[in-house]
């Protein structure tokens, strides 16, 4: 009996989904919500409609709106790497994450830094003051939900 619900209870845990929610600033008032992230689809706005969203995100892909079609693919995320839909080619590396820091390119280089993650909000540049804040979050999206994001918000 001990081992059955154990089995149930680890099972709907590790089922569950996490919810990012996207912020403007660190205020996180629930009305100046930007962006949530659900069950793996983006949305604008408080909104979790399915017919609304702007990104699905799936297995390390992300998808054009509420799809999981290869025809709808637009990048792939690889070893914190995004690439162009489903390219294997170094050349197409578009974005690396690494060490929480969002570099242009296949560069770890500090001229390629883009942007910094820090704490529950992403920061231009190498910096983490309040005045070069981008967003902040409730939740931890992972590599491919921070770069969904970023597209969503038109910064990469």
């Amino acid at each position: 009996m001990r081992l059955t619900i154990f089995l149930v209870s680890f099972f709907l845990v590790s089922s569950a989904k996490a919810q990012v929610y996207v912020y403007p600033n660190d205020r996180l008032f629930y009305g100046e919500m930007l962006y949530n992230l659900e069950n793996n689809i983006l949305c604008e706005g408080f909104q979790n409609v399915w017919s609304e969203a702007i990104f699905t995100i799936e297995d390390g892909k992300i998808y054009k709106g509420f799809s999981s079609s290869v025809f709808d693919l637009l990048y792939s995320i690889r070893d914190g790497q995004l690439y162009l839909k489903d390219s294997q080619f170094i050349s197409d590396v578009l974005f690396t994450l690494h060490e929480g820091k969002i570099y242009r390119g296949n560069s770890t280089y500090l001229l390629d830094l883009l942007f910094t993650v820090g704490g529950n909000a992403i920061y231009r540049g190498d910096s983490i003051s309040a005045f070069d804040q981008v967003i902040a979050f409730e939740g931890r999206p992972r590599p491919e939900e921070l770069f969904a994001i970023l597209m969503a918000l038109e910064e990469i």
